[in-house]
């Protein structure tokens, strides 16, 4: 049987009950996206890559005990960085100075290569990597869950272990920030929400 467009609710049941074509449509169309979240986290590529196949086995294993979910994307992606924080705990055990319990939340778009195909990238790329590292790493996860992976605030709220006005706040004070900081190159500005929407 194929699975082509199914909502979130009637694809993770038929996930549930044992379907592999599901679980092979709920890997395929979110792992990437994980591992994109993940590198933000931390720059050890083989712990998100663990994270994501632990977490992954964790749900084939205990499919039958999962609760029900409308949004699937939001559930893995607040699961994965559950484990992922997890794992970055243990290798700091093992590991001490290896990685830092406050992580630094990277960020890039792709507004950055088409600045770079322009004759004044190299100024303007210094002036957007300033605005974003102006940004604290809360802010800069805030937006790319909202802006990127394109979650409601309550499920950024959830995620960042926050109220849902703080996660309204942290949100609109990074993007004010980013303002007063482009305000000199609107256009940059405006590639780089366009970029990001």
């Amino acid at each position: 049987m194929k699975i082509l467009k199914l909502e979130d609710n009637e694809l993770w049941t038929k996930f549930r009950n044992g379907d592999n074509e599901a679980l092979s449509r709920i890997y395929s169309d979110n792992s990437p996206k994980l591992y994109r979240y993940g590198i933000k986290i931390t720059s050890n590529h083989s712990i998100v890559e663990d994270a994501i196949q632990n977490l992954f086995s964790d749900l084939v294993r205990n499919r039958k005990n999962l609760g029900d979910t409308d949004h699937i994307h939001f559930y893995l992606i607040k699961s994965f960085k559950r484990r992922l924080q997890r794992e970055l705990q243990k290798e700091m055990r093992y590991n001490p100075g290896s990685e830092n319990k406050d992580y630094a939340f990277g960020i890039t778009y792709s507004i950055e290569q088409s600045i770079i195909l322009e004759e004044s990238s190299n100024q303007n790329l210094s002036l957007l990597r300033k605005a974003l590292n102006d940004l604290t790493p809360r802010q800069k996860e805030a937006i790319y869950l909202k802006f990127t992976q394109d979650l409601e605030y309550e499920q950024i709220a959830e995620i960042m272990e926050m109220g849902i006005e703080g996660s309204r706040n942290l949100i609109y004070r990074a993007v004010k920030s980013l303002k007063d900081s482009l305000r000199e190159n609107k256009s940059l500005l405006i590639f780089f929400f366009a970029s990001i929407f």
